[in-house]
């Protein structure tokens, strides 16, 4: 009678408790792998306790012609139950488990077929376990079995992922259930996964996947940046906001692609994301700088340009301070740093302009006779048309605008001696220089509603012109200096007195009765005060 003796049992593999819950549906060709399979052969497997290692190898489809059994076997062939030969014997059923496994070759072109390969290896994988199962079960061998497995597995990984080369691929990966998906016992599959291997592959695959992240993100830039650059001003809205949607749009996809695998790897996909985002910034503001420098030097200057880039440097600023939390300090520090001086660049460049062009008109406007100010106005309304996709920063250059203009009023106003502007006017000046306030709040407030009021420092230019007594006096340029914005304060207000005709003793004695000027906000304005 032929012996039979039974194979030892192999030892659980580390666990990893912390693995994802397993996909409750598995695809339809693997159910119906399972429910084909022969149930008699299944439950003839299940009774069976004891095999010889020539069976086994029959049963797997292998031969046993690489595997030394002459130590274990009797003089007709079957095994003996040795005492001391479970190791042994156990070395010779990984070898003839490693012979039976054979994965579908990769498919040419890897990188299109990725996902139709690897659903074929998960099928593939689980009619086998399914079969194998009872057997190795009722053997005790089912740790050996799935080690063995895995370890094939990781293999196959490793030759796929030398042969991908997008993203998309990378996260397909990393995200796929390969390892956890064949034997109906779940959590026997998770227990036996051997945690070296699968650091090991997390690792490099982490790796392939920043690789691709990184240069997938620099292509998509560059592109965005191209589009950037056919399009110059704008015509539409969409245009008008194309490069920060594009750019915010596209690093949130990939680092939401990321973010369903781990927070931990979304968090490195968007580093190296915030990353090549800087490097396109650096580029991306170089070549914006020179634009609108150019444009400072044409007589009509496209305005659109310069809110165009405030609202891009604005929008990207915000999402980079909102999303960049768990990103290297340096790095969050320097994109922000880079958009900042940006927007300091255009606002100054744009309030030059207006400066200029304000000066122009204001020069002639008070030395020529009939002239309107609502020239000025209405010029500005035709260069600074409403965007709703930009009204944030419309007012908030606007409000610059404002600033800027109420100054050189000041500036030009005082250099013209009052009786030459009622020559000019036809109009009692100080009435005159309420109605061009008023009409600058209103045409500056309809361009950006809600704009703070800064020609309070106008209105007040008729009971400055009026007040007789010092003390009255005192009071009068107290409440100016109070609604005044700039740092050159005292000194407009000293040229508004000697403008009034007060003497230089009298100029002394009203400023020195005013309060200690207050710390005031800088504004780009401010650096203007020059002109």
């Amino acid at each position: 009678m032929v012996k039979r003796w039974k194979l030892g049992r192999r030892s659980i593999s580390c666990r990893d408790e912390d693995r994802k819950p397993l996909r409750e549906n598995i695809n339809n060709d693997i159910q119906d792998a399972q429910n084909t399979f022969n149930a008699g052969e299944e439950r003839c497997l299940q009774s069976v306790g004891e095999i010889t290692l020539q069976e086994l190898a029959e049963f797997l489809g292998v031969t046993t012609d690489s595997i030394s059994v002459k130590s274990n076997t009797s003089e007709d062939g079957s095994c003996c139950a040795l005492p001391n030969s479970g190791e042994e014997n156990q070395q010779n059923v990984v070898q003839l488990i490693q012979k039976s496994v054979h994965f579908p070759e990769p498919p040419a072109e890897l990188d299109k077929n990725l996902g139709q390969h690897l659903l074929k290896v998960q099928t593939d994988m689980h009619t086998k376990l399914v079969k194998l199962t009872p057997l190795f079960e009722s053997n005790g061998l089912m740790g050996c079995l799935l080690d063995c497995y895995h370890r094939q597995t990781f293999d196959h990984l490793h030759v796929l992922l030398q042969n991908i080369s997008t993203s998309q691929n990378s996260f397909v990966l990393m995200n796929q259930d390969l390892l956890f998906t064949g034997s109906p016992q779940e959590e026997d599959r998770i227990k036996n996964v051997d945690l070296m291997l699968f650091t090991e592959w997390i690792a490099k695959a982490k790796q392939t996947l920043l690789e691709n992240v990184q240069k997938e993100v620099r292509e998509s830039l560059d592109k965005i940046l191209q589009i950037e650059r056919r399009q110059k001003g704008g015509d539409s809205e969409e245009a008008f906001i194309q490069l920060n949607v594009d750019t915010i749009q596209y690093i949130d996809g990939m680092t939401s692609r990321a973010q369903q695998i781990c927070k931990t790897l979304s968090d490195h996909v968007q580093e190296v994301c915030f990353q090549e985002l800087l490097v396109f910034l650096n580029r991306y503001t170089t070549e914006q700088a020179e634009i609108l420098r150019k444009q400072t030097e044409k007589a009509e200057p496209e305005i659109k340009l310069f809110l165009k880039t405030l609202k891009t440097c604005e929008s990207l600023k915000h999402y980079i301070q909102a999303k960049g939390k768990d990103i290297k300090p340096s790095i969050l520090m320097d994109t922000v740093e880079t958009l900042e001086k940006m927007e300091d660049l255009t606002m100054k460049l744009l309030l030059e302009i207006v400066a200029d062009f304000t000066k122009n008109h204001l020069k002639k406007y008070f030395k020529t006779k009939n002239k309107q100010f609502c020239v000025l106005t209405e010029e500005f309304k035709t260069h600074y048309s409403k965007l709703s996709c930009c009204q944030d920063v419309q007012e908030r250059v606007m409000d610059e605008v404002y600033k800027l203009i109420t100054h050189l009023y000041v500036k030009h106003l005082v250099q013209s001696s009052q009786s030459r502007l009622r020559r000019c006017w036809s109009f009692d000046v100080g009435q005159k220089v309420t109605q061009d306030a008023e009409l600058l709040h209103y045409d500056i407030s309809d361009m950006a509603p809600g704009v703070q009021q800064w020609n309070l420092m106008l209105l007040k230019i008729t009971e400055l012109l009026e007040c007789k007594d010092t003390d009255a006096l005192k009071i009068v340029v107290a409440s100016m200096q109070q609604k005044c914005i700039t740092k050159s304060c005292r000194e407009d207000l000293e040229l508004l007195l000697r403008w009034k005709g007060l003497s230089k003793q009298e100029v002394r004695e009203v400023l020195e009765a005013l309060p200690e000027d207050q710390p005031r906000s800088v504004s780009w304005y401010s650096c203007l005060t020059c002109w």
